[in-house]
């Protein structure tokens, strides 16, 4: 199962990348080699709308020239994709959202003659600093993507009041063990 993790996290010794380590670390366990992208080190810019991917498919599916092109290589590449975000302010990183933004251009929305995401795997993790329905709002968003583009949404783990030291230690793994199971 060719798997990617996009990690929208800004900080690389953070909650949320110790979450993607320790997920890295069960797909590993289980045979799988998933291939991680950071976002927030990456020149991504939100969607302006230009119009031009929904006009025709796009050779670089974007007319953005920045570092999105290779996130949609790796994502066409994968099965199953991972968006891992902590929560500020109720929603996802703005790298992080960007990325969800740019992937409309592997669709023509209304009739759907082009859908490069149908029947492609998806999942959200996220920590925060509060409780878990801080993050209700960013799941929902992936939800509603995955059934608007025909995305097959496999779950979610969110991470309350994460400490780094707590997800590393192993608290979480049953959760984590149970999500993985599931992609």
């Amino acid at each position: 199962m060719r798997t990617l993790i996009l990690n929208g996290s800004p900080r690389k010794e953070g909650n949320t990348s110790a979450l993607v380590d320790k997920i890295v670390e069960k797909l590993r366990a289980g045979g799988i080699e998933p291939t991680v992208v950071s976002l927030y080190d990456k020149d991504i810019k939100g969607c302006c709308n230009c119009g031009a991917c929904q006009k025709a498919v796009l050779k670089d599916h974007c007319t953005m020239k920045d570092d999105m092109a290779r996130v949609y290589e790796e994502f066409l590449y994968a099965e199953t994709v991972i968006l891992a975000s902590p929560i500020y302010m109720w929603q996802m990183t703005p790298c992080a959202l960007a990325v969800l933004n740019r992937l409309h251009a592997l669709c023509q929305a209304g009739d759907f003659s082009y859908n490069a995401m149908k029947g492609k795997r998806m999942a959200f993790v996220s920590t925060m600093g509060d409780g878990v329905e801080c993050a209700d709002s960013a799941v929902t968003g992936v939800m509603d993507m995955c059934d608007y583009f025909k995305m097959d949404y496999r779950g979610t783990v969110r991470i309350p009041c994460a400490k780094r030291d707590d997800i590393l230690s192993g608290k979480y793994d049953e959760t984590i063990d149970s999500f993985v199971s599931k992609l």
